[in-house]
C-alpha cells in the first residue's frame, strides 16, 4: 500500500505445462500515486476553486475505491469543468475509466496528464501504457513504458512493461523487466506472478515454480491465489504417472537451461516418493509439505557451485527456511485455499507458525 490506496491487481489465468499457445495477460496493474495538492492563496476566489476541486476529488477517490467508478468519474468531470489542465483530476479520472474498461477515455485522459507535464506523470505513463495495450496498441504501450524507464526507476513501470513485452512475445525483453521490477520491489507478487508465466512460456518448470512459491508466500489468500496454488501442484505431479500399484513413470522435462537440471530430476523423483511404503497413510499436505522440503534442501546443495538471479535471491530463501525446520508451516501457509484442513493444522501447531513469523521478520 502506498497512503490510503489499495493496489489493482491482474487475475492471472493459470499456466498449463503444454503446447499451447499462452493467452494474453490483462495489463492493468498500479499503485495509485498519491501527490500532495498544494494549495496557493492567491486571492480568496482561488482558494475557495482549490478547496471545491480538491474536495470533489477526495469524494471520487472514496467512490473508486469501492468500485464505483462511474460516479467517481461524475466527480472528477465536475472538477475537471472547474480546471480542465489539473494533473491531478486528468490522472484520477483516467485511472477511473482505466478500471471502468473504458480504455478509449483512459488513454485520452492519461495522455493529457503526460502533454501537462507538471505532475502525477509516472501514474500518467503507467495508465497510457496501459489503457494502449489494452486497446491492442501493444507496440506503442511499449514504447511508452520504455520513454517513462528512461526517467523512472519504479517497479510497477517495469512490471507493465513486462506484461506488454509478453503479451507481444518479447519474451527476453519480458523477462529483464520483470527482474528489475521484483529487485526493486521483492514484496510485489504479481512481478512474481508473471515471471513464473515467462519461465512457463520457455518449458523451464523450476524457474516457473520458484516465483510462485514467493507469490504464495506474499499472497496466500487471494481468489488468484487458489488458482496459483494448483497451479504449483500442477507443476509438481507433471511427469510422475502411476501405471499400477507397483510402477510409477517418471519422466523429467526436457528444455535448454542448464542451470536446473539436477533439481528438475529431484522434483520428479520426490513426487514418485510419495506412492512408497513408508509414505502410505499421510495426507495429501503432509507429502505436500515434504515434497517442498526436499525440493528446497537439494537447491541449497546446489547453490555451492552456481550463482545468478535466481540461484541469488530464490534459493537461498528457500534453503534456509528449510534448514530452520520450517519448510511444513510454509507449505500448510501457502496452502490456505484448502480452507478447513489447513486451519485445523495452524490450531494445532500455532508454536510453528510464531516461529515462522519470527524468521520472516528477522
Amino acid at each position: 500500500m502506498i497512503g490510503n490506496y489499495p493496489e489493482i491487481r491482474n487475475d492471472f489465468l493459470p499456466p498449463a505445462l503444454s503446447a499451447q499457445k499462452p493467452k494474453q495477460l490483462n495489463t492493468i496493474e498500479m499503485k495509485r500515486l498519491l501527490f500532495l495538492f498544494t494549495i496557493v492563496f492567491v486571492s480568496a476566489w482561488g482558494f475557495a476553486q482549490n478547496s471545491e476541486i480538491d474536495s470533489l476529488v477526495q469524494e471520487g477517490i472514496k467512490l473508486h475505491d469501492n468500485g464505483e467508478y462511474d460516479k467517481a468519474i461524475e466527480k472528477y468531470k465536475e472538477a475537471l469543468s472547474k480546471d480542465p489542465n489539473s494533473s491531478l483530476v486528468n490522472y484520477e479520472i483516467s485511472f477511473s475509466y482505466l478500471l471502468a474498461k473504458d480504455y478509449v477515455s483512459a488513454e485520452k485522459y492519461s495522455k493529457k496528464v503526460i502533454d501537462l507535464n507538471d505532475g502525477n506523470l509516472l501514474g500518467g505513463y503507467i495508465t497510457y501504457g496501459s489503457a494502449l495495450d489494452m486497446l491492442g496498441k501493444t507496440n506503442k504501450s511499449i514504447k511508452v513504458y520504455e520513454k517513462a524507464m528512461k526517467d523512472f526507476d519504479n517497479y510497477l513501470l517495469y512490471y507493465n512493461h513486462a506484461i506488454s513485452c509478453f503479451n507481444k512475445g518479447e519474451n527476453s525483453k519480458a523477462y529483464d523487466s520483470a527482474l528489475k521490477a521484483i529487485k526493486s520491489n521483492s514484496s510485489h507478487a504479481s512481478s512474481h506472478l508473471i515471471l513464473s508465466r515467462i519461465m512457463e512460456r520457455q518449458g523451464i518448470r523450476i524457474k516457473a515454480m520458484l516465483p510462485l512459491y514467493f507469490f504464495l508466500l506474499i499472497e496466500p489468500n487471494s481468489q488468484r491465489a487458489a488458482i496459483e496454488y494448483q497451479t504449483l501442484r500442477n507443476y509438481i505431479d507433471h511427469g510422475v504417472i502411476q501405471s499400477s500399484d507397483k510402477n510409477i513413470n517418471v519422466s523429467v522435462p526436457m528444455n535448454n537451461d542448464p542451470d536446473f537440471g539436477a533439481a528438475e530430476m529431484m522434483i520428479s523423483l520426490s513426487k514418485a516418493s510419495n506412492s512408497t511404503e513408508e509414505n502410505k497413510g499421510k495426507t495429501d499436505l503432509e507429502l505436500f509439505a515434504e515434497n517442498n522440503d526436499g525440493i528446497f534442501k537439494i537447491l541449497g546443495e546446489l547453490k555451492k557451485e552456481n550463482s545468478s538471479f535466481w540461484w541469488d535471491f530464490y534459493v537461498p530463501f528457500f534453503s534456509d527456511l528449510a534448514n530452520k525446520n520450517l519448510t511444513e508451516t510454509y507449505s500448510y501457509y501457502i496452502s490456505q485455499s484448502r480452507g478447513e484442513e489447513v486451519s485445523n493444522w495452524f490450531d494445532e501447531h500455532s508454536a510453528d507458525f510464531e516461529m515462522f513469523k519470527l524468521w520472516m521478520n528477522e
